[in-house]
């Protein structure tokens, strides 16, 4: 076990590190989903009692805050994640989560706001928001398309 320890050692050290870096990541995360990250902040609350301590359980409460946008469309999140460790294992989940939009002309987009604050689903959210203003793209490009076409051909009655 000690010689694999050390053999996976060896190999992390001679390879380049190819964890992003703090900026890099998020300008991945935009190329990717067109969505911006521009602020995020963190707090973090140890939630400590005297029957948790003695039960070697840690809870510790994270609430996050941020802002960005997709596209045209911007967005605040704020949501807290507590986590619970014990000796075994680790869990986490969402216990808040408020999503905060600026009022657009796309009422359909409320809908999927609702649902993924009722069920505190950031991954819903996130792909829903990418998917909606993809397809708005799309259909812009559509509407364009055919409209530019109808000034090349003009139709004339007989």
């Amino acid at each position: 076990m000690d010689a694999e320890q050390a053999e996976v050692r060896a190999l992390q050290s001679e390879g380049p590190d190819l964890r992003p870096t703090p900026g890099e990541d998020t300008a991945q995360v935009h190329t990717l989903t067109g969505i911006n990250i521009r602020n995020y902040s963190k707090k973090t609350e140890n939630l400590m009692s005297t029957e948790v301590a003695e039960k070697n359980i840690k809870k510790v409460l994270q609430s996050h805050r941020l802002s960005g946008n997709c596209h045209m469309i911007t967005f605040q999140l704020e949501f807290q994640i507590l986590e619970i460790q014990n000796k075994e294992n680790l869990s986490s989940v969402i216990t808040d989560l408020n999503i905060i939009m600026e009022p657009t002309s796309y009422s359909e987009l409320s809908e999927f706001v609702s649902r993924a604050e009722e069920r505190r689903d950031l991954f819903m959210f996130f792909r829903s928001l990418h998917f909606f203003v993809e397809w708005c793209e799309y259909r812009k490009r559509t509407f364009k398309h055919f409209k530019v076409e109808s000034k090349v051909f003009k139709f004339k009655h007989i």
